[in-house]
C-alpha cells in the first residue's frame, strides 16, 4: 500500500482561512475568534518563537494542523516545557497517518528546541482525543493536576 505523499512544515499566519476550515469540518462549529486570537498571539505578537506544523497533500491542500506554545514560565513550569493546544486533521483525509506525521514532527522539532516535556488537556470522555494521545505516547501526569471551580 503506498502512502500519501505528505509535507510538515511550520504554520504561517497565510494558513488561518484553512485551519478555521478544518476545524469547522471537524467539529461542526466555526470558531473564528478562537482562531483570531490564537493567530494574533502567535503571528502578531513579536513573540512567536515558530513550534505549530501544518500538512499538506501533493496539490499543496492543507489537510491537518498541530498547534501548541513553549512555556515561558507559567505556574512555575520550567521553561523546558511545551503544550499542545489544537490539533485537527480533514475528515475526508483521515486514516492516512497524517496525524502521527504532525505528532512525530511536532515532538521532534521541540526536542531541537530543547523541551522536555509536553503537556495537553483532553476532556475524559472524548475517547477519539484520548485514543489519538494515547497512541502517541501520552500519558496521565505524574507531576500536574488540574483543578477547576465551577461558578
Amino acid at each position: 500500500m503506498n502512502q500519501p505523499f505528505i509535507k510538515i512544515r511550520l504554520m504561517h499566519e497565510k494558513d488561518f482561512d484553512d485551519v478555521v476550515r478544518i476545524d469547522k469540518k471537524i467539529l461542526g462549529v466555526s470558531r473564528l475568534e478562537y482562531y483570531k486570537l490564537k493567530f494574533e498571539l502567535l503571528f502578531k505578537s513579536g513573540e512567536y518563537l515558530p513550534t505549530s506544523l501544518v500538512a499538506e497533500d501533493e496539490n499543496g491542500t492543507l489537510i491537518g494542523f498541530i498547534m501548541g506554545e513553549l512555556y515561558i514560565g507559567e505556574f512555575g513550569i520550567s521553561r523546558e516545557g511545551a503544550s499542545i493546544d489544537t490539533v485537527g486533521v480533514d475528515p475526508d483525509c483521515r486514516r492516512q497517518g497524517i496525524d502521527k506525521k504532525l505528532t512525530t514532527e511536532f515532538v521532534d522539532h521541540l526536542k531541537q528546541l530543547g523541551v522536555q516535556k509536553i503537556n495537553t488537556l483532553v476532556e475524559k470522555e472524548d475517547a477519539r482525543l484520548m485514543n489519538y494521545f494515547n497512541a502517541n505516547r501520552f500519558s496521565p501526569s505524574k507531576a500536574v493536576i488540574n483543578l477547576e471551580r465551577s461558578i
